[in-house]
């Protein structure tokens, strides 16, 4: 070994190693936290933010990382740790910050990264001591290559999106796994649509990057070997790459063939998937039961006006309903307040959700997030609101152009109503259960009778008359209709009590905003388009 490479080595052997802290705040409620019912799965949280187990795979072993997340157990702001690293979303902004101050308060060396930091850079800058900005494959281990000689930069990017093949395997290991209901993995980033109102283009690109088929099923075996029975792929478009999608949905089912379908997975995919025939048989045989589609409206100018054409290819009810007959459960992505939507859209929204037996709607209004090309043309109109009327959030932040923005919030408020009322939520429930196609593997109670049991229990015999009635009656029909779809029915019901309790809370606080919109002047909240600097949501 020449002298310098050896006196390199040697210094680097003397070095102590970095401790490290990587931090995922607090998600605040919505749709997907189903906080309401974690209780009943004897979890603490859904599922957990992938990019710490990446961060931590992407960390030379030399070096002391422990990760933590606010769903699961409380912040130690005393820990014993050289880098506090903090990651999160838009959402996650306010808690970022006040954890940021929190430990730069007590003298903390403080480093955020993440889609927050990506796409609003300049809201956490002035807060932190390094910013990262993009993805993290190369700029991570670089920095750490930096603090370790003592000298580094205040901000990292990278001017080229990274190959998925140089992301590490997750350190699924330092998780706390059995806090959460489902593990998170990912194949692939980016996706070839143009959806106006979309971050992930802007985040990672058009061209769907993924990892190599041995990669993906390094982590299945690593998160097996942990005792995981549910994953979810988190790709924002898991068939943005058909062709290799289809190739690791071959070794998934493989790999599940020889083990007797230990893993259910469930992933997001674009409508489009509804016209692969073989794309859905393969996701059907690697145990893929659930599918999240953005759908986004029934009304074909809204979808146009959106960039949504993937889903103008057909009817829509006909593309959900394909899909279903392939076993899989479609939970959708609905919107309400496009340009083109008057308030006959919200009738035309329940009507189609009911109509396509999709029991579980993530149904919200338009956002335009920051650096989208919705943002940019909002702006420019002059029709952006601030994120709050003093203290209350305003749901959304943009003023629509087919209706006024109290019409807007009355008929969301009643749409939502609607939608998780007891009677409507059950009939499409049971249409999706008594309809969907065959899975390969029983949805009996096998292996979960325990968790059986406690739903029955908290969402059956000791409920309120309605939620008895509710959970009882599906239970007792698919017992004797479809016996072998009790699980999920059992399921559906306990996911109603999410649901309802969420819609109730939420539409407490849109009563109060619809009540501020009805006295308050139109113009209240709005921002100047020249605002340089814009509220962000």
């Amino acid at each position: 070994m020449p002298l310098a490479a050896a006196l390199r080595c040697a210094q680097s052997q003397e070095r102590a190693p970095i401790k490290i802290c990587l931090i995922a705040p607090k998600n605040p409620e919505s749709f997907w936290t189903f906080d309401r019912i974690l209780p009943s799965l004897g979890k603490r949280c859904v599922f957990p933010n992938l990019s710490l187990p990446t961060v931590a795979g992407l960390t030379p072993r030399e070096h002391e990382i422990v990760l933590c997340d606010e769903n699961v157990e409380d912040i130690d702001f005393d820990v014993d740790a050289d880098i506090v690293g903090i990651t999160g979303y838009v959402v996650h902004k306010r808690r970022m910050l006040e954890i940021i101050a929190e430990f730069r308060r007590r003298g903390r060396f403080v480093v955020a990264g993440g889609p927050l930091a990506t796409l609003c850079p300049e809201d956490l800058r002035d807060h932190v001591d390094v910013l990262f900005v993009g993805e993290a494959e190369h700029t991570w281990p670089g920095f750490l290559a930096d603090y370790a000689a003592g000298h580094w930069q205040a901000e990292y990017r990278t001017d080229e999106r990274p190959s998925m093949l140089d992301s590490p395997l997750p350190r699924f290991d330092l998780l706390k796994v059995n806090r959460y209901r489902t593990m998170t993995i990912q194949f692939a980033r980016g996706c070839p649509f143009t959806c106006e109102f979309c971050d992930i283009i802007v985040m990672y690109g058009r061209r769907p990057r993924t990892k190599s088929v041995p990669q993906v099923m390094a982590e299945i075996e690593t998160i097996h070997a942990l005792g995981v029975v549910n994953v979810f792929v988190v790709d924002d478009n898991f068939i943005g790459n058909k062709k290799e999608a289809k190739e690791l949905l071959r070794a998934i089912t493989a790999w599940q063939q020889a083990r007797g379908y230990p893993i259910e997975f469930m992933t997001e995919v674009s409508l489009n998937v509804a016209q692969d025939d073989e794309l859905l048989q393969l996701m059907r045989r690697a145990n893929f039961v659930t599918a999240f589609v953005g759908i986004e409206s029934p009304r074909r100018a809204s979808l146009e006006e959106s960039g949504k054409t993937q889903n103008t290819r057909e009817d829509l009810v006909t593309s959900v309903h394909r899909i279903q007959a392939a076993g899989i459960q479609v939970m959708a992505g609905m919107i309400v307040g496009f340009d083109s939507d008057d308030p006959g859209i919200f009738d035309e929204q329940f009507r189609f959700i009911q109509e396509a037996r999709i029991p579980i709607s993530m149904t919200g209004m338009l956002n335009a997030l920051p650096k989208t090309p919705l943002y940019a043309r909002l702006r420019a109109a002059g029709r952006l609101v601030a994120e709050s009327v003093g203290d209350q959030f305003v749901f959304t932040n943009i003023v629509p152009r087919g209706m006024s923005r109290l019409q807007l919030y009355e008929g969301y408020r009643h749409l939502l109503a609607r939608l998780y009322g007891y009677r409507s939520y059950r009939r499409r429930a049971m249409a999706l259960i008594l309809s969907r196609g065959a899975r390969l593997k029983s949805d009996l109670l096998t292996g979960e009778l325990n968790l059986g049991f406690r739903i029955l229990w908290n969402c059956g015999l000791n409920a309120s008359p309605r939620r008895a009635w509710l959970t009882l009656s599906m239970f007792v029909e698919t017992a004797l209709r479809r016996p072998t779809a009790v699980r999920e029915a059992l399921a559906l019901a306990l996911m109603h009590k999410h649901l309802w309790e969420y819609v109730r809370d939420t539409s407490r606080s849109l009563d109060a905003l619809i009540a501020e919109l009805r006295t308050a002047p139109a113009t209240v909240g709005l921002l100047p388009a020249a605002d340089p600097e814009p509220s962000r949501q």
